[in-house]
């Protein structure tokens, strides 16, 4: 390959700083900016969830990036899961990945539009703030259409613009940190500890959908097998410490009864200690990076069904490449399904609406996860690598993360659960039209001994 072929190659590639705020920015590109509305209704519990989370997302990191550097691929964790299981699991894995970084956007798009309101009261009205909404993600999937290092670029501005208003109630508030506030309700769900607790630790897992963003991006960065599990350990410990010090701040802040229908939490609590135009302020650099997060969620969203095309489990148009790299027909067939959601998850109430947005993106996240995270060990095992100390350091952490997912799964919600086994059973009938297109182009379907 000659430099002038291999610059054009790498042109559009991002490297570690821009794949580490992708990555921390499609974490925080709404969950930092609205999670101190649902986790505050729960009371101070919360923290226990925050505690829970953070082990087990740090644990889900780590075995990623290892996975990644022993197999760097194309589609990243749904790769693995298909090398591990096989196709039908690959197949699974991918749509309910595929589910969950699109059905996400939809919940961007509400906190974005939620800190819009904070200036234009008339976008709580249901049927203006879906209209808004779509034109948003309209016009982000045509910015996405330049390829990966455009959106990176438009990313890593945005990203900075969060980290302004994060950081900065994050470490200033402590000045107006008020203990009483803070512990006004520590169980507001009125239900059992235990029960709060794994509601916590579901929706706080929200704040961290994209940890995998840098793995499942792979066929976009320079050099992954030296960026990917940097970027992804670097993006997570960024995100968790804006997390805890922000929501912890603005808990302490905002009076529960306020906090728990707050659309625009930061920009609330930053009301509460500089006034009204400090809010604003506020309000319009949230704006910036919640919307700011979207192409980076446009191209993690369009990578699964991409590979899946790759290995037959989708319709090859899925992974039909434009001149910047970019699989156009795949995005703007998920951006009409994004907009089909935003119009039936409609409600005046933003908070309840990205509630229950979350936890339907939460659920999807969590088959991929499980399958991804005991691919690590097949996958070693396999290499003959089972054998060794560092075996037996990536077992345990394979555990962890096992548990931590089981335990979020079960906070859910029983209403996400019956949805999220519906959305399973429908993949097994699907994979049959899967299996007779493999047989036709002579490949092998079934398993057996003739």
């Amino acid at each position: 390959m000659s430099s002038e072929t291999a610059g054009k190659t790498s042109v559009h590639k991002m490297g570690l700083i821009a794949l580490t705020l992708v990555t921390a920015s499609n974490m925080m590109g709404s969950g930092v900016f609205m999670l101190p509305t649902n986790l505050g209704a729960l009371g101070y519990i919360s923290m226990w969830g925050w505690l829970f989370t953070i082990i087990g997302v740090l644990s889900l990191a780590l075995v990623f990036a290892k996975t990644s550097m022993l197999t760097p691929r194309t589609g990243g964790i749904v790769a693995y899961a298909n090398d591990a299981f096989g196709p039908f699991i690959g197949f699974q894995t991918t749509v309910c990945y595929w589910i969950s970084a699109w059905v996400g956007q939809v919940a961007l798009l509400v906190a974005g539009v939620g800190y819009l309101s904070f200036f234009f009261p008339q976008l709580k009205n249901p049927v203006i703030g879906c209209t808004a909404g779509i034109v948003f993600i309209w016009a982000f999937t045509l910015l996405s259409t330049f390829g990966a290092k455009v959106g990176s670029r438009a990313q890593s501005f945005t990203a900075i613009c969060g980290l302004i208003v994060v950081l900065g109630t994050g470490v200033i508030g402590w000045f107006w940190f008020n203990p009483q506030t803070f512990t006004e309700v520590y169980n507001g769900t009125g239900k059992g500890d235990f029960s709060a607790i794994m509601s916590a630790a579901s929706i706080a897992l929200w704040g961290f959908l994209g940890v995998e963003s840098a793995v499942v991006s792979t066929g976009q960065v320079k050099n992954p097998e030296y960026t990917v599990p940097r970027a992804t350990v670097m993006g997570l410990l960024l995100a968790a410490i804006c997390y805890v010090g922000s929501c912890t701040v603005i808990m302490g802040l905002v009076p529960h009864k306020v906090l728990m229908h707050s659309a625009a939490p930061f920009a609330d609590a930053v009301s509460y200690m500089f006034g009204n135009r400090a809010g604003q302020v506020a309000s319009a650099l949230s704006v910036i990076a919640c919307f700011g997060s979207i192409p980076g969620w446009i191209i993690l969203q369009s990578e699964a069904p991409r590979a899946g095309a790759e290995h037959g489990l989708f319709p090859r148009w899925f992974g039909e490449m434009n001149k910047n790299d970019v699989p156009v027909k795949n995005i703007v067939f998920t951006t009409v399904l994004i907009s089909l959601v935003l119009m039936l998850t409609a409600s005046p109430d933003l908070a309840n609406q990205f509630q229950i947005v979350i936890l339907m993106s939460v659920f999807a996240s969590l088959l991929p996860y499980m399958y991804a995270i005991i691919s690590l060990p097949i996958i070693m095992a396999s290499r003959k690598l089972n054998k060794s100390k560092e075996f037996m350091f990536y077992g345990v952490l394979t555990v962890i993360a096992m548990i931590y997912c089981m335990f979020a799964l079960l906070g859910s919600g029983s209403g996400s659960i019956f949805w999220g086994v519906v959305m399973m059973s429908i993949t097994i009938p699907l994979y049959s039209f899967v299996s007779v297109n493999k047989s036709n182009k002579g490949e092998k379907t079934l398993f057996i001994k003739e």
